[in-house]
């Protein structure tokens, strides 16, 4: 099975190196995804709209042979919209459904607010001081600050094209979990629960310590509540007789404990 990791704005790839090191139940393969621009992606164009820049990543992975109900999604932050959009996508264009959705550190899609990352860009700097964990090597450093700043802007003028929206009433992910930190700048917990119309098994809603970049310092942490989730739905799996690959199993609550 293979685990797609979806970034957050302004981040790259080997920010998520961690997971690659990681041992997950059942995964023997780990994408890290680079936005256009930078990374192994840096000669891509970038993307002016969000749904688009979804839809053309399903289809890059559709040519590199995702299989139906073998790939795990997780995305942080910017992240977990993609990741979650993703995920419809997938399965409303080409029938393939994935095993789970991690959705970290960002609230429901019907709280998303175009005005507010304006907002973001407009602040610059100061809104990357708001939001912590962004490493006193680039913010004291202008010349790096400017090169980090540019991926920031271009991906919060994605967002601004992400439109609000409802649960949708099918095609949606089955299994999914949600994270977020206790102190996160970005996402009150509060907000956490409208996640659950977005799925067709209520998601377990886990707070880790820390605020919006709460990964940084819990990485062995998050990787233990991975393989905790994914290997409790394989077990439920099995015990209704279910093959991943074959369907899935009567819908029920699912709780989780930091």
């Amino acid at each position: 099975m293979k685990l797609i990791c979806l970034p957050h704005a302004g981040g790259m790839s080997t920010y998520y190196d961690f997971l690659r090191q990681a041992r997950i139940h059942d995964v023997d393969s780990i994408e890290l995804i680079d936005y256009p621009g930078r990374g192994i992606c840096s000669n891509d164009l970038p993307c002016s709209n969000f749904i688009e820049y979804v839809e053309r990543l399903g289809e890059q992975l559709v040519e590199e042979g995702l299989k139906d109900r073998e790939f795990v999604l997780f995305g942080h932050s910017m992240g977990a919209f993609i990741a979650y959009e993703l995920a419809c996508a997938l399965e409303r264009r080409y029938g393939l459904r994935s095993y789970h959705v991690f959705v970290s550190g960002q609230k429901p899609p019907c709280r998303a607010d175009p005005k507010h990352y304006r907002q973001c860009e407009i602040d610059g700097i100061e809104f990357l001081y708001r939001l912590g964990g962004i490493p006193n090597l680039i913010l004291e450093n202008p010349a790096i600050t400017r090169y980090f700043m540019d991926f920031c802007i271009q991906d919060l003028r994605l967002l601004q094209t992400y439109t609000p929206h409802e649960a949708y009433t099918d095609r949606r992910p089955v299994f999914g979990t949600v994270v977020c930190g206790e102190d996160d700048y970005e996402v009150d917990a509060s907000e956490l629960p409208d996640w659950d119309d977005y799925f067709e098994e209520t998601p377990a809603v886990c707070i880790m310590p820390g605020g919006h970049f709460y990964l940084h310092d819990h990485q062995g942490q998050l990787v233990e509540l991975m393989n905790k989730r994914i290997s409790e739905q394989s077990k439920q799996l099995d015990v209704a007789g279910f093959d991943r690959k074959a369907g899935f199993y009567e819908r029920g609550n699912q709780e989780c404990e930091a």
